[in-house]
């Protein structure tokens, strides 16, 4: 029995695999932005050590500023709080995972879909909620919205668009509490900004002094190894900070997950540029060797272009991203992937929405030299693949639920290069088994728990 099942989930060897849009993608992204979490947390301790002032402004009143920051890391503790996977979704999400690229395999499994296989959609909902001290996840026939924070609801939608072609549809939901789109944009403003007008000593001293909790849990893995504070006239800041991921100091007491997060993230590179429209550097991430290193500007406390005369972001901007990863024997992923990132601000809402229209240059093995490759471009044609974050409220001017909602899209043409890729993410998933899952949700938990107990010491 794997210890996130159901307690009474029968004994299973298939391997456990998260739900995704497709194996490919989804073996990048448990190598390569799955640290983005712990990254956001690094993030977050020297934000609330150097800003802890900036917090009170992301509600009406400093009580209800921290109250609300309180309820956002409660949230996220509450997700990574001994997960529990249900046997019926458990079975699904594996099924769904390994046939991501080849979706006939699962078209039609009535072990998989919610409700009768009619049509040609195919619907799986989810629900994850606290109970009895845990997080669990199970599959459910209708979905209500988040009534608790840390409460998800998810939606994994398959359509068969043509023979051979389909197109996946994610979307999850998280309660966050009451913290509303204006004020998730006040917080994370404060995490940008902190550096401004600071010394890298004065950073390091105050999140050690304000934030002890959550530096000692996160260190457990991850630190801030560098934040390189550069000021220039005009009150512009150069800020670069570098999060490093050391094995060696996650080993004693997360063993399966250092040794996934090492396998992966030692040999992966990564790039990701973002521009306007007349080509000027807005932002820059840059990962290799286990570290990753964000590089931006600051003007006047916010942030503004990387060079030149400051400019304010535009509501548009053209995101490029280059990664390569090795998976068994073989190195994979692609060069120039050029994208939209469009942003949204109204009243209710705080929206960041990615769109991929344009097919980048491959780094695929020789193995696949012979196979068509016209599939690859399936997923760039029409609207385009989408990856979309928002923050939104209920619009009703009461205190209701704040949730952040997370969805996809994606389509994919089945053919012998898809089955090929396919089955390099289903390795790099099956790696990802149930000892690793326990000891990832673990780390996250005690990482936000600490930092919540960091955030209510700020308020005695």
């Amino acid at each position: 029995m794997r210890p996130r099942r159901f307690p009474s989930a029968p004994n299973s060897s298939a391997p456990t695999a998260r739900t995704s849009s497709t194996a490919f993608l989804r073996a990048f992204r448990t190598r390569v932005p799955r640290i983005a979490t712990a990254v956001f947390a690094a993030s977050a301790i020297a934000a609330l050590a150097a800003c802890s002032s900036s917090f009170r402004d992301i509600a009406p009143t400093p009580a209800q500023s921290a109250a609300e920051a309180d309820q956002l890391f409660e949230s996220l503790a509450n997700r990574f709080n001994a997960v529990a996977i249900a046997p019926h979704y458990d079975a699904a999400r594996t099924k769904i995972a390994k046939s991501a690229l080849v979706p006939s395999r699962v078209f039609d499994d009535t072990s998989v879909w919610e409700g009768p296989l009619s049509g040609a959609g195919r619907r799986l909902y989810v629900s994850g909620t606290i109970e009895d001290g845990r997080y669990r996840l199970d599959s459910r026939p209708a979905l209500t919205p988040p009534a608790r924070v840390g409460d998800t609801r998810h939606t994994i939608a398959l359509t068969q668009v043509a023979p051979s072609i389909y197109r996946w549809d994610t979307q999850v939901d998280m309660g966050i509490g009451s913290m509303s789109p204006r004020g998730m944009s006040v917080f994370l403003n404060a995490l940008v900004a902190a550096p401004h007008g600071r010394t890298e000593r004065e950073l390091r001293d105050d999140y050690h002094a304000v934030a002890p909790r959550a530096v000692a849990a996160f260190g457990r893995g991850f630190a801030i190894d560098s934040i390189r504070v550069v000021p220039s006239a005009g009150d512009i800041t150069n800020v670069a900070l570098t999060v490093c991921f050391h094995p060696e100091t996650m080993r004693s007491a997360f063993p399966a997950f250092a040794g996934y997060l090492d396998k992966y993230l030692g040999p992966a590179k990564y790039h990701i540029a973002l521009a306007d429209r007349a080509g000027v550097p807005m932002f820059d991430i840059a990962g290799r060797d286990r570290a990753i290193t964000v590089r931006y500007r600051l003007h006047d406390g916010h942030v503004t272009s990387l060079a030149g005369a400051p400019r304010a972001w535009p509501d548009t901007l053209v995101l490029t991203a280059d990664v390569s990863l090795k998976v068994k024997f073989f190195t994979v992923g692609f060069k120039k992937l050029v994208t939209e990132l469009a942003i949204t601000e109204s009243p209710h809402e705080r929206a960041w929405t990615i769109i991929a229209q344009h097919e980048p240059d491959w780094d695929l093995p020789l193995v696949t030299e012979r196979l068509i490759r016209t599939p690859l471009h399936r997923p760039f044609e029409g609207a385009g693949s989408m990856f979309r974050v928002a923050v939104r409220d209920s619009g009703t001017g009461t205190t209701g639920m704040t949730v952040f909602e997370r969805r996809a899209r994606l389509e994919v043409q089945e053919s012998a290069i898809m089955r090929f890729l396919g089955s390099l993410g289903a390795h790099a998933i099956g790696d990802l088994d149930g000892k690793v899952e326990v000891e990832e949700d673990r780390f996250l938990h005690d990482g936000f728990v600490a930092l919540q107990a960091d955030v209510r010491a700020l308020r005695r």
